[in-house]
């Protein structure tokens, strides 16, 4: 792909919004951003449509005055009133690129916080430019973050740590929490962040300020502790929770791919029963067996089918792959991601496939015009395209906008990929009135 110096509707999003999807996924865990209002405002606005729930994210209300004098006293009234109107378990601080811009060192601020306001709750800075990375980025260095601040070392258990390294569904994180438990049980396993119910919660009388669930912070302390840590997806980014466990407190990491599809959840369910010493559940035995009848079922259908796929770096990986498995033909693959290692794992699943990498709607649409695409397959930011050039979309990943049920949607395992195999399917379909 030639250098482009401009950006139009990039396909990403910004550093800060990915330390929300890791930071809501921590028990009592409230996001704070070191910026102006409107950063929070745009991101509160902006995952609310996705989700179709409240996101809260606080803001330490940078204006004119703190830009050019610093910004410590904005965070510090920010944390303190926070703490006052939210009683959050912990606090994540995630700047923004003004705060970057100024200089302000937000780690000196926040002891400066603990000591002048005696407080012993946990708060989390992270270091989220959106000028140097994109919001795969932010979610990687919150999860490391979190780790980094709340991990120690006590004594050596016999637990798993279960990385979800890359922005899935809170429908997702339930199936994986489902598997786990079907594989010993919860308390075996520390799954973080957990979505499941902080970004999807059930309706209630009177809801809580600060949605109930995600991982508790006795696990996330507990992680150093624990035997191994499986980490799935985030393999593209530079930071690293499992990582930097591996390097602080020597817990073995295996990192793997987000299980989607057939042979990457296979994958996933070898390294379970390696490390459990259970056998695959006669539950996912079905559930395998069924995604190998729906291939066959799909096949015709499939076969030969060009589609074009986009969105964050480890979903499209692993459509990618699913698409080669059924039979169609990963013909234009996009990330907004810079990565070579990217490059080369998708050029190993699909070898004629177009690669766009940092790519921007313009570029994807320019080559989806000109590469005979009989299908797309990404975010709703790609309807626009769907619907210039007539092409069926199936949505797919972070954001969908403009249909429902995203936290609904599942997409990792064997009925994940089943479940992607008919809407693929029935997408094509539809669109040729069969």
């Amino acid at each position: 792909m030639s250098e482009s110096y401009s950006t139009i509707n990039p396909c990403n999003m910004c550093m800060p919004m990915g330390s929300v999807l890791a930071f809501r996924g921590v028990e009592g865990c409230m996001p704070l951003f070191h910026g102006s209002q409107g950063c929070a405002t745009y991101m509160r606005l902006y995952l609310a449509h996705h989700f179709r729930e409240p996101v809260d994210i606080a803001s330490s209300a940078l204006s004119e005055k703190g830009t050019v004098y610093g910004g410590s006293a904005n965070l510090k009234m920010g944390l303190n009133n926070l703490i006052i109107g939210y009683s959050p378990k912990a606090i994540g601080v995630a700047t923004t690129c003004l705060a970057e811009t100024i200089g302000d060192d937000i780690v000196q601020i926040i002891n400066e916080f603990r000591a002048e306001e005696k407080s012993n709750i946990p708060i989390i800075p992270v270091s989220t430019p959106s000028y140097s990375a994109s919001h795969e980025e932010g979610y990687a260095r919150a999860l490391q973050a979190l780790v980094q601040s709340l991990a120690r070392r006590t004594e050596p258990g016999g637990r798993i740590n279960l990385i979800i390294g890359s922005f899935v569904s809170p429908a997702d994180v339930r199936y994986l929490k489902n598997m786990i438990i079907d594989w010993g049980s919860a308390d075996e396993f520390i799954l973080f962040p957990d979505i499941s119910e902080t970004l999807d919660a059930p309706r209630v009388e009177n809801p809580p300020r600060i949605t109930e669930g995600g991982t508790t912070l006795e696990d996330m302390v507990d992680t150093a502790n624990s035997r191994c840590t499986l980490t799935i997806g985030g393999r593209f980014q530079s930071s690293s929770a499992g990582e930097f466990l591996e390097r602080e407190f020597r817990v073995p990491q295996t990192a793997l791919p987000l299980p989607i599809g057939l042979k990457d959840t296979d994958l996933f369910v070898s390294m379970l029963e390696e490390q459990t010493g259970i056998a695959l559940p006669e539950r996912y035995e079905a559930q395998r067996g069924r995604l190998l009848d729906t291939l066959a079922d799909v096949h015709k259908y499939l076969a030969g089918v060009r589609v074009a796929v986009y969105g964050d770096s480890d979903i499209v990986l692993g459509l990618t792959r699913f698409l080669c498995e059924a039979g169609a033909i990963p013909a234009v693959v996009a990330t907004g991601l810079r990565s070579t290692r990217f490059e080369a794992e998708i050029r190993a699943a699909s070898e004629d496939a177009l690669i766009l990498l940092g790519a921007d709607f313009s570029q994807i649409h320019d080559k989806i015009r000109n590469a005979r695409i009989d299908l797309m397959l990404g975010t709703s930011n790609g309807r626009q395209i769907s619907k210039k050039e007539g092409i069926p979309l199936v949505r797919v990943g972070l954001p969908n906008h403009d249909r429902v049920g995203a936290t609904r949607q599942l997409l990792v395992g064997y009925e994940g990929a089943t479940r992607l195999a008919d809407a693929i399917t029935n997408a094509l379909l539809d669109e040729n009135n069969l």
